[in-house]
């Protein structure tokens, strides 16, 4: 077997841990036995260099000395909980009691575990290292977890699209920013054309299949920056940023049109499915996002008494060229 087809197939490393020390026997001591344990092991002489490998790099463990010149373990401590909150680190510490206090200084400053300088031996390192990676690890986990219970938080589970929460915060944040940086915003109100025919007709399983439709042949119709919310039932709502009110306008016509020129397949038959759209920008008198909204919600409502399958901007409806009810719903 060829050098190269060994080093294929070595293991991967089980994690990277970064030794720090001024005294490069005692470094190259703790690296070896690290490396022994199957993790990949670099080195610092200093605080202010391991720092700066740190940011450059990802480390599962920092293996410190808590006497150095310049920064000492303390302040390697800090920066590396300020850098890399995640890492956990090690601390180096001699045999006497000023020494031990000096440990029981920093595990409470957030320190995993300390060894004694030198280690005993490599085995009492490895284990310090693997337990100091499975706390990692599962810190890691349960933080990944929070995000992914955040985000189904802020996203309704049927269309993927976010829901009634995240619009109010993002409106809030949207309107902010239109105003410090005197921009224009728009907004799109949609509600599905004689949803309620489909529900009638092929059961709530029918309805939930144009929803999650509709949803992405929205979506599909979306510049960079323009976010698609569930705002409640059949109503979704479109945030646009920087587009005044012929461009709202244009956005929501070409939402309208793709819509209609998407049927949905339900229990194998095929529904013209059909949606209204108010349209309004932020406007000086507006005194907030509701402001804002609520002049949406009513040329949404002028849209559908103009017809539906059109979109509406302050009172004045533009029909467009498709015009189809929804099957179950008998047309109008």
């Amino acid at each position: 077997m060829r050098k190269d087809e060994r080093k294929e197939m070595a293991p991967a490393p089980k994690g990277r841990v970064l030794v720090v020390d001024d005294s490069r026997l005692v470094r190259m001591m703790v690296a070896n036995f690290v490396a022994r344990g199957g993790f990949e092991a670099e080195q610092a002489e200093d605080g202010a260099t391991a720092l700066a490998l740190l940011a450059r790099r990802a480390y599962d463990v920092v293996i410190t000395d808590l006497k150095m010149p310049g920064m000492d373990g303390f302040e390697v401590l800090a920066g590396v909980k300020r850098v890399s909150p995640s890492v956990e680190v090690i601390i180096l510490t001699g045999s006497l009691a000023q020494d031990a206090s000096c440990a029981v200084r920093a595990l409470r400053l957030g320190a995993h575990d300390y060894l004694s300088k030198p280690p005993s031996s490599a085995d009492q390192v490895i284990l310090t290292v693997q337990r100091a990676i499975e706390k990692k690890q599962l810190k890691d986990a349960n933080q990944r977890l929070v995000r992914e219970l955040e985000s189904l938080s802020r996203r309704d589970a049927l269309t993927g699209a976010l829901n009634r929460r995240s619009f109010d915060e993002a409106l809030a944040q949207e309107v902010a920013r239109a105003r410090r940086h005197d921009q224009p915003l728009g907004v799109v109100m949609l509600d599905i054309d004689h949803f309620k025919g489909v529900n009638d007709a092929y059961g709530h399983p029918g309805g939930d299949e144009v929803l999650r439709a509709f949803a992405n042949t929205v979506k599909g119709c979306l510049r960079e920056g323009d976010t698609l919310f569930r705002y409640g039932g059949e109503e979704f709502a479109v945030l646009l940023p920087h587009a005044d009110g012929e461009g709202a306008l244009i956005a929501a016509q070409r939402i309208v049109a793709a819509v209609a020129g998407a049927p949905v397949r339900v229990d194998g038959k095929i529904l013209r499915v059909t949606t209204s759209a108010g349209v309004a920008c932020l406007g000086a008198k507006d005194a907030s996002g509701e402001a804002l909204v609520a002049r949406a919600d009513r040329a949404l409502y002028d849209a559908k008494r103009g017809g539906r399958n059109q979109a509406a901007f302050h009172g004045r409806r533009l029909a467009l060229v498709a015009r189809a009810a929804v099957a179950a719903a008998g047309g109008r």
